[in-house]
């Protein structure tokens, strides 16, 4: 009798666990998370060329003479993912409320106003433009770019989102991470947990950024 009443309270505890799990889930404001890690090779199948860690980004960005600026929170692994020429793109599903916002932590540097470079980002969600940013104004301020999402943009429960970007050759918009929420703000801090691909050397992947053969001082 004595391990029957056990065994109803262990299933009792473990039942509790799960839905108390399930519940905290269903409360969390963050849908979808693409860290741009390393490892997140799948990126390549959507266009997006290049895993470069903060310091290969720094010595790019000296060749411009401008200072890339630090990784922002709340995900910080100090890798961005570089968008292509032929336009770069990110796929959520299973979209069921009628309002969302879109969390971009783009690369930035001091004074990009300064370099010679002439290049344009366009946003659309699922073909409709929702915003554009030019080089010269990846600055700090502009570092964590929020996009509110609403039914209009909502096609079979998912949402299609494409980077274009207009320029001489491709890849001078950088992406360090990017955050789906249910909330137009975010937590400090999100740790992400690293698998066995994410921990693997950085590599090349297949298209290098833009070096120009001259700049003048």
């Amino acid at each position: 009798m004595k391990r029957t009443i056990a065994t109803i309270i262990i299933i009792a505890i473990a039942v509790l666990i799960l839905c108390s799990t399930g519940y905290s889930q269903e409360l969390s404001p963050i849908i979808k998370i693409y860290p741009f890690s390393p490892g997140d090779n799948f990126l390549i199948n959507w266009n997006w060329i290049t895993a470069l860690d903060y310091k290969k980004i720094s010595d790019w960005g000296k060749v411009y003479h401008c200072t890339v600026n630090y990784d922002d929170r709340p995900v910080i692994d100090n890798c961005a993912w570089f968008i292509s020429k032929y336009g770069s793109r990110l796929i959520f599903n299973n979209l069921t409320e009628s309002t969302y916002y879109l969390h971009i932590n783009f690369v930035t540097f001091d004074q990009p106003e300064k370099t010679p470079i002439d290049a344009l980002c366009i946003i659309y969600f699922n073909n409709s433009p929702v915003k554009q940013l030019a080089f010269r104004e990846m600055t700090a301020t502009n570092s964590m770019v929020v996009i509110k999402i609403t039914r209009e943009f909502i096609v079979n429960k998912t949402l299609t989102v494409e980077f274009k970007e207009y320029s001489s050759a491709g890849g001078f918009f950088g992406v360090w991470d990017v955050l789906l929420s249910r909330l137009d703000t975010l937590p400090e801090a999100i740790e992400m947990k690293k698998s066995d691909s994410e921990q693997k050397t950085m590599k090349q992947i297949p298209a290098k950024l833009v070096k120009p053969k001259s700049i003048k001082k």
